[in-house]
């Protein structure tokens, strides 16, 4: 009868009923998802019996970060990119710490992503190095060459993509050049003034035509006054000096490439925020990462796959 059921063994409910509770887990925070699940079905649950649900499956799920099995082939050419951010949440007894997001999709010929997959870990910047490697397809070093790497300027990031993509073309996000660009602006004139904003529009133009030496050149020139100002423009001759090669967006567009990391910054949004940032969450390592491997096989559309195969 158990079988004829299929009751799992650990929690006793049916199959269905636990993919059930782990969906809108996914989705809403655990008393929630309680009640959602009450309302629809008209069965009682325990209070902690979603929590436990989520747990246990969680922790049997592998293999969420495998790429998806490909689809049919087109004539359409596209170009795969890397992306990968970092956004903090609350670990209980920690404080706040970082959990790692990558994303891995195609763009065709008119600069459009498609096929988004992605990756998430509360783990070490190296297990998520492994985890991004494994959801690009595990390509050899040779096949990287025609792979982009696009996110911020972090050092972590660029030794993420030495170690597993050596070959991408490396792009520092457009956007976050220019944070530094407004930032020397506001810093040297009054915040928001005229002379703040045409100050940076000139260099933000200069950027995107890939005059990157005349912005570097701008900037020996400025004379600071006061420490904060000392501390801006070092930081973004710093940052210049590190990333400049990095830098060159005319020929990464003419390349058909994206020069921002949008999707990195949408997948930290998408894959964490919306489900492990409201307000006064606290999350145990090891039951926000379980939770996250369910999130994972949902957005990357392996759902029924992933649990399916899990053994009662």
């Amino acid at each position: 009868m158990d079988r004829c059921l299929k009751l799992s063994k650990g929690s006793r409910m049916s199959g269905q009923k636990e993919k059930q509770l782990a969906l809108l887990s996914v989705h809403m925070p655990y008393e929630e998802a309680k009640k959602v699940y009450e309302v629809l079905t008209r069965s009682r649950v325990g209070r902690m019996t979603t929590y436990r649900t989520v747990q246990r499956l969680g922790a049997r799920i592998t293999g969420a970060e495998a790429p998806r099995k490909p689809k049919a082939k087109t004539e359409e050419k596209t170009k795969k990119h890397v992306t990968a951010d970092g956004v903090m949440i609350h670990i209980r007894g920690e404080g706040w710490k970082e959990a790692k997001v990558g994303s891995v999709y195609e763009v065709n010929g008119e600069r459009k992503a498609k096929d988004a997959a992605y990756t998430a870990t509360l783990d070490s910047r190296e297990a998520f190095g492994g985890k991004l490697y494994q959801l690009a397809g595990e390509p050899e070093a040779s096949e990287t060459g025609e792979m982009t790497f696009i996110g911020d300027g972090a050092q972590w990031l660029d030794e993420l993509q030495g170690l597993s993509f050596p070959l991408a073309t490396r792009i520092v996000d457009f956007w976050h050049v220019t944070e530094y660009i407004w930032e020397v602006a506001n810093t040297f004139y009054e915040e928001d003034s005229v002379k703040a904003r045409e100050w940076a529009e000139e260099k933000v133009g200069r950027l995107k035509q890939g005059h990157v030496k005349l912005i570097q050149a701008s900037l020996s020139q400025m004379k600071p006054r006061t420490r904060k100002q000392r501390e801006t423009l070092k930081a973004a001759q710093t940052y210049f000096h590190n990333h400049a090669h990095q830098m060159d967006y005319p020929r990464y567009e003419a390349m058909g490439l994206h020069i921002g990391s949008g999707i990195a910054e949408a997948a930290c949004k998408f894959v964490i925020q919306t489900r492990f940032k409201r307000n006064g969450m606290r999350w145990s390592r090891s039951g926000g990462e379980n939770l996250l491997r369910l999130r994972l096989a949902y957005l990357n559309d392996r759902w029924d796959e992933l649990l399916e195969t899990r053994k009662n």
